[in-house]
């Protein structure tokens, strides 16, 4: 009778060591699935005239989970290495790719590390203005783990020569905005860092872009010692107008819409948020692109300067006229119009 009695406890023991063991296996957190996410970037950069390649080098990629604030939540990405920002027109180049939770992303964030610029068959080392990119989302991009993710980073960049064409020196400043890959075209992406895909007849790309990029008409008169612009926004994106330029048509040998091959030769203006507009007095900081007139996408806005004559470091002056074209860019904001001085 005893030793069934000492079973009955050996064994209840065992049944409460057991269901201690299970319960303990129940509260301890599970093992976080992940999936994997390619992080892609395309740049059909605005530069120069006379700049025929620019290559950035990269490092430090990472991806912000939704739901933080964006100074915590960052995860990264494995990749580093160079992007041709000339040879990106309608493709896409995989920046980084990597497993990491899965989860829901809303922005992404790399290093600009150095830029070289060839100007006219000569490689420069840019200026880098814009050290750290990042890119919010226009939609989030769900990683899982039963299929791979992908998301683009879509630079909006400038190069500009702030020196002389015998003596360049150039400065990059880049805003970027990033939106989902559809799972149907992330499939047949592939992962592999530095791997280019082709855009072009991409419908969701095209959209992208149209919902992202205001559409800038720009009319202007100018004399020696003023300036009016009207501006009407037609895109989908608000325009965001920081840096003027005026350069007299014989400076550029053309008049096409191109960034003149130097700042010398050309009067610069910077406007600020409330839309004022003053002459640069450094070529180099103009070219930073910061402050800037916000023109909301279907609406006009005018910019007005009068001063003193207006000049740059190789204008002696507007001429009566003469033929100028006047450029207006900022992050992701670029137009050119033509006019006769009067």
């Amino acid at each position: 009778m005893k030793k069934t009695h000492v079973a009955s406890i050996a064994i209840a023991l065992a049944l409460v060591i057991v269901l201690a063991a299970a319960v303990a296996q129940l509260n301890q957190p599970s093992q976080a699935k992940s999936g994997t996410l390619a992080i892609m970037g395309t740049d059909p950069a605005v530069a120069s005239s006379g700049v025929s390649d620019a290559t950035i080098a990269y490092s430090s990629v990472y991806a912000h989970q939704a739901g933080n604030s964006m100074a915590s939540g960052w995860t990264q990405v494995s990749g580093s290495g160079s992007m041709d920002l000339m040879a990106t027109q309608g493709t896409a180049q995989t920046l980084a790719t990597s497993k990491v939770s899965a989860a829901s992303y809303d922005a992404f964030r790399f290093n600009v590390d150095s830029c070289q610029v060839v100007y006219q068959g000569t490689t420069y080392t840019a200026t880098v203005a814009s050290s750290t990119l990042t890119a919010e989302s226009q939609s989030k991009v769900n990683v899982n783990a039963s299929s791979s993710s992908a998301a683009l980073v879509d630079l909006r960049t400038f190069i500009e020569n702030t020196a002389t064409t015998s003596n360049p020196q150039f400065v990059f400043s880049a805003t970027a905005v990033a939106t989902t890959v559809p799972p149907q075209s992330s499939a047949s992406v592939s992962l592999q860092v530095g791997v280019k895909v082709d855009l072009s007849g991409q419908t969701w790309w095209n959209a992208f872009v149209a919902q992202t990029s205001p559409s800038l008409n720009v009319q202007a008169t100018i004399t020696s010692t003023a300036m009016s612009l009207e501006l009407q926004n037609s895109g989908g994106a608000d325009a965001d107008v920081q840096e003027i330029i005026v350069t007299p048509v014989s400076a550029t040998g053309s008049i096409s819409a191109t960034l003149p091959s130097s700042l010398s030769g050309s009067a610069v203006f910077t406007v600020n948020s409330f839309g004022t507009v003053q002459q640069a007095s450094s070529l180099q900081a103009s070219a930073l692109l910061n402050g800037g007139a916000a023109v909301s996408s279907g609406s006009s806005a005018s910019l007005d300067y009068s001063g003193s004559a207006i000049t740059g470091a190789q204008l002696s002056g507007i001429v009566t006229g003469q033929q100028y074209i006047v450029t207006c860019i900022g992050a992701n904001t670029y137009a050119s119009t033509t006019v006769v001085a009067s």
